[in-house]
């Protein structure tokens, strides 16, 4: 069977659904496969994916059901003789399966990346059952969600995704420091920096972070905290650092693309999101810097990190539990050290390239060879 592949993703914005996206089809790409790209006109994927040398197609796409898209997806189905599609976000489930009835029916995989449960359980099933041969679950946890909600054991697979580890080692330390304004902004050589980073959308749980932050502000008024991204909460962030007194020791860096040189300018990673992460790439970036990490402990993560072994996990929505966490660990050298280099050992587990071969692995189980 033909062995190029369709990826479709109906996202406008860049976040770890869409890296990892264009990660796999790299990946393939060095495997042999042709490897197509379906994405929303002048998104950062399908400009990155054309940057690579990647088939691009950028078609406009208004939902689910938009006959339109769906028609010409059908088109490029056909034309390009296309031998397996993945769909790499919700909506690009039914968009894609609406296009097999324009081009005919084809192998078709499915990602599903939130631990969030399906809303609806039998529209779910349908949705992920019908014409779509298999769910690539990106964590153990979100195949027992699927699975809960009658899913076919048979059907659901896990593969996590994965990290390129060379991209995490030799950054410049100073670099990202010095771009949030140095000593004028209260950053010296001895200052301790917290981060976090990802899309500023309600269910990250950036205001945990903040509130955290004004908690721990009071045993470090010295240390920074400081907000890597962009998105629509970013206002109100803003505005609950004024309220919360700590304006000054809250810092918004804005989007970065180079986040190798944010966390070796880090001293420490917190992810504070409350539900839904799945299987966080930012948590095995974290760790592949070299960066200590605070984390809730939410589903899937103990998949990637044991508390006290290669973090220190906290219970979701706890923002003093966060702080304490923080604080401790900005006070314990030695602590950071031995957590940094059991979760340097432990990310090797999730290199792209052990992602890449699982997918292809599901990929063969359907007829598909490069």
């Amino acid at each position: 069977m033909s062995s190029t592949i369709l990826h479709l993703n109906t996202e406008r914005s860049w976040r770890g659904g869409e890296a990892q996206t264009l990660m796999l089809a790299r990946g393939l790409a060095r495997r042999g496969h042709r490897c197509l790209v379906v994405g929303q006109p002048r998104s950062p994927l399908v400009e990155r994916a054309a940057e690579s040398g990647l088939g691009v197609y950028p078609i406009m796409m208004r939902g689910d059901l938009h006959l339109g898209a769906a028609r010409r997806i059908g088109e490029i189905i056909r034309a390009e003789s296309v031998g397996l599609l993945h769909y790499h976000t919700a909506h690009a489930v039914s968009l894609g399966t609406l296009a097999t009835f324009f081009s005919g029916r084809r192998p078709a995989v499915a990602s599903r990346r939130l631990s969030i449960p399906l809303r609806n359980r039998l529209l779910g099933r349908l949705k992920y059952g019908y014409r779509v041969d298999r769910v690539i679950a990106v964590s153990e946890a979100i195949r027992r969600n699927l699975l809960a909600r009658g899913f076919d054991p048979r059907r659901v697979e896990v593969v996590h995704s994965g990290i390129e580890l060379d991209r995490f080692t030799g950054a410049s330390h100073g670099r990202f420091r010095a771009s949030l304004g140095g000593e004028g902004a209260g950053i010296g050589s001895g200052t301790f920096l917290f981060g976090t980073a990802g899309h500023f959308a309600g269910e990250k749980g950036f205001d945990l972070f903040i509130e955290a932050a004004a908690l721990a502000a009071r045993e470090l008024p010295q240390a920074r905290f400081v907000l890597v991204g962009r998105g629509e909460k970013e206002s109100a962030l803003r505005d609950l650092a004024v309220r919360r007194g700590v304006q000054e020791n809250v810092l918004f860096a804005g989007f970065r693309d180079e986040m190798p040189e944010v966390f070796e300018g880090l001293d420490l990673f917190v992810l504070p999101s409350p539900l839904g992460e799945g299987s966080p790439a930012v948590v095995k970036e974290a760790m592949a810097a070299g960066v200590p990490l605070v984390a809730t402990d939410l589903d899937g993560i103990e998949e990637l990190t044991e508390d006290g072994r290669h973090a220190v996990l906290v219970p979701p929505g706890d923002a003093p539990a966060m702080a304490r966490a923080m604080v401790l660990l900005a006070g314990d050298p030695p602590l950071r050290k031995r957590l940094v280099a059991a979760a340097r050992q432990q990310v090797r587990k999730f290199a792209a390239e052990r992602m890449v071969e699982k997918t292809e692995a599901i990929y063969r189980s359907l007829g598909i060879a490069p």
